[in-house]
């Protein structure tokens, strides 16, 4: 990695990329970096659009100085970078070396032709985050943060070696295409480059092993499965080929692995994963290696049964992810991530949807690795750029189309080795003025997606029924009931009317809650308003879950969102420059009460929590008293005093204790909440103030 001391300019530059340039007043910053991360989460003040912003949209820079010594003048060097938004142009002693469109997949540059051996490289990069009637997407709720957020590779390697191919994968590509409980089959596929000048014998070597460790996210205190059950077992399979490669050459080999009686990818109860590697060997030297993780899984979703796990009825219940944090904007770090996926896992959900555009390869492996199902996705929201007919566009139209499918592609290409994936999203919100042409456009991405990744399921997100209409193999709702219209307690009846012949899941559902605002007996706030009581938010959630839980034709659910997260035109809530429909605060600090509702209704680990604990000014001496717990039974004591044991199958809805008429004291009160699982006792505190 080439991370540190970058020195950054935020604005238009004459040529950026001269050498003869001062930059020594630039501020001198880290990868990822962000030029959004305050005024991308400010707000506009007054604005009623969400996509009325005011957060700088324009050139930012970067330049750094490498050298280069006599070790490296016979090898290719190439930088890969993780992500850069939006259109990123890379200049190497001055020369450009590459330009890449599209602000969330990764990309490579060989700047070979272009670096000096033994002497100073400077290395400038231009990114800009304008809007562009090519680029996907135009508009969205969320903010589009510009600069290189995430990290870059210096990739040094021989001039016979495996290549990243068109779209930047990591140069091997595994597919399962066949698996059971009896037996199933790997395929590798590999590209192998040959820069020399002469033809050349190569081997490749092929293992598919059982993992020799597992490794931990240090934020993660329990989990379903035992590690010991994916280190346990001492499968080893080879495969090699020979073949000749002549220069300058570009070959692509095949090994396929057939395992017996294979280990399976099991979700949470079992995330099993096999290692794979293959070796380049010439002239008897290992020249090249790529390592990677393979699971094998089979699935499918049914329109009346739902979703099924290696033959096993397994509903997806789960939350979509936005990528940002507070002050941090889009540039996390790996500590970031662990902690998200910690508050993810620890909540109990199986599956996530990674929206609205393509995430850090890192997310991703944890999901392969805790066993968490994934829907990912490509960043084609709300609006088809350019004008004309899909027969007839303009030129911004024709280049939307290619980007779009270019991002499908770089999509599928660099995260088809992920087991969790088991679909790929093809639009979001995309309006229905747009059906003349998205009907054949959606055919062409349906026919993108299925060339890239045959065994995976591809699907879209729609607020609007025209969308049946388009490609897919599973539709899914954007729907909101008790938010932006119908009543809270409308989201099955909604679904069942909206059936079809395709299964159907809900891909976003959820409201606003601002943790720090309260209310006893909230009323329908204004999704708008800068009233969003936390109250309100889980009544809103506990309608929906009931709901949920009563139709499991829903192959999948997702909350929107686990995360508070930036939309710099956004100004509600009291909270500007956030959408606040998170289960958890925009800082990961407070886990709203929602959080604890679905906890205890998908977390296999005893938990307990009063709810309502920053509301603790209560204005009536009788008052209810809620508790979310997973365990057999709670007990309520108020100031020592026990009020009441109720037990689980008293309660009306799962995981939700309601202990009415509860007389408080002047001044505080001690309220605690005792739940027994399985002869062990659990206890939740708070202190309520009348």
């Amino acid at each position: 990695m080439i991370n540190s001391n970058w020195k950054f300019y935020k604005g238009s530059v004459e040529n950026g990329f001269s050498a003869n340039l001062d930059d020594s007043n630039w501020d001198t910053v880290k990868l990822g970096h962000t030029w959004n991360n305050i005024d991308g989460q400010d707000g506009k003040p007054n604005n009623k659009d969400i996509n009325d912003t005011d957060y700088y949209r324009g050139d930012g820079w970067y330049r750094k100085h490498l050298t280069f010594d006599e070790n490296d003048k016979d090898k290719l060097i190439f930088l890969r970078f993780q992500g850069s938004n939006t259109i990123t142009s890379v200049y190497v002693n001055e020369q450009i070396a590459g330009t890449h469109t599209g602000g969330y997949t990764a990309f490579c540059f060989d700047i070979t032709p272009f670096i000096k051996i033994g002497t100073d490289n400077l290395i400038a990069v231009k990114v800009n985050n304008e809007r562009c009637e090519a680029i996907a997407p135009l508009t969205a709720d969320f903010t589009f943060y510009g600069g290189i957020y995430r990290e870059i590779e210096l990739i040094k390697k021989e001039k016979i070696h495996f290549s990243f191919g068109k779209f930047a994968t990591r140069g091997l590509k595994l597919s399962t295409p066949q698996v059971s409980k009896e037996k199933a089959a790997c395929v590798f596929e590999t590209e192998i480059k040959n820069d020399t000048d002469q033809t050349k014998k190569i081997q490749i070597n092929g293992t598919l092993s059982s993992p020799k460790n597992f490794i931990d996210n240090a934020y993660i205190s329990h989990i379903d499965f035992d590690k010991n059950e994916l280190i346990s077992d001492n499968a080893l399979y080879t495969q090699t080929a020979e073949t000749e490669i002549a220069a300058g050459e570009t070959k692509k080999t095949t090994l396929i692995f057939e395992v017996k009686s294979p280990k399976l990818w099991n979700g949470r109860k079992c995330p099993y994963l096999y290692d794979a590697q293959v070796q380049l060997i010439c002239d008897g030297n290992i020249i090249d290696s790529i390592y990677d993780n393979v699971g094998f899984r089979y699935y499918k979703a049914d329109k009346d049964k739902g979703f099924f796990l290696n033959g096993e009825s397994y509903p997806l219940r789960g939350v979509s992810r936005h990528q940002d944090r507070e002050g941090l904007g889009n540039a996390l770090t790996n500590k970031e991530h662990d902690e998200d996926f910690a508050l993810i896992y620890e909540m109990g959900v199986n599956a996530i949807r990674l929206a609205h555009y393509p995430q850090a390869e890192y997310f991703y492996k944890m999901c392969d690795r805790y066993g968490i199902v994934v829907w990912a996705e490509i960043p084609f929201v709300d609006l088809v750029g350019g004008d004309g007919e899909y027969n007839r566009p303009d030129s911004d139209r024709a280049a939307f189309f290619n980007v779009t499918k270019n991002q499908l592609n770089e999509l599928i290409h660099q995260n088809c080795n992920h087991p969790a994936i088991v679909c790929w999203g093809l639009q979001n919100e995309v309006k229905a003025k747009f059906d003349s042409v998205m009907r054949p456009f959606m055919e062409e991405l349906y026919k993108t997606g299925k060339e890239a990744d045959p065994y995976r399921l591809l699907t879209q997100a729609t607020n609007q029924k025209t969308a049946y209409n388009w490609k897919s193999d599973l539709i899914n709702w954007n729907v909101y009931p008790g938010w932006y219209g119908m009543s809270r307690k409308s989201l099955g009846r909604f679904m069942d009317r909206n059936r079809c012949d395709r299964p159907l899941g809900i891909s976003e559902y959820g409201a606003g809650g601002n943790e720090f605002q309260h209310e006893e007996k909230p009323r329908k706030p204004k999704f708008n308003g800068q009233w969003h009581p936390e109250e309100y938010q889980t009544l809103c959630h506990e309608a929906f879950l009931k709901d949920i839980n009563k139709r499991p034709y829903l192959w999948a659910t997702f909350v929107w969102n686990m995360f508070d997260f930036g939309s710099d035109g956004r100004n509600e809530g009291s909270r500007p420059g956030r959408n606040d429909k998170g289960l958890v605060s925009f800082d990961r600090k407070i886990k709203k009460d929602s959080y604890y509702l679905y906890q205890s209704n998908w977390s296999m680990h005893p938990m307990v929590q009063i709810a309502e604990t920053r509301n603790q000014k209560r204005k009536k001496r009788k008052t209810t008293i809620k508790v979310y717990s997973n365990c057999q039974s709670v007990t309520l004591n108020l100031n020592d005093n026990e009020i009441k044991t109720i037990h689980a199958n008293e309660c009306k809805q799962k995981g939700v204790f309601i202990f009415k008429n509860n007389r408080l004291q002047k001044g505080k009160n001690k309220v605690t909440a005792t739940a027994v699982s399985n002869k062990t006792n659990i206890i939740c505190t708070a202190n309520f103030e009348y």
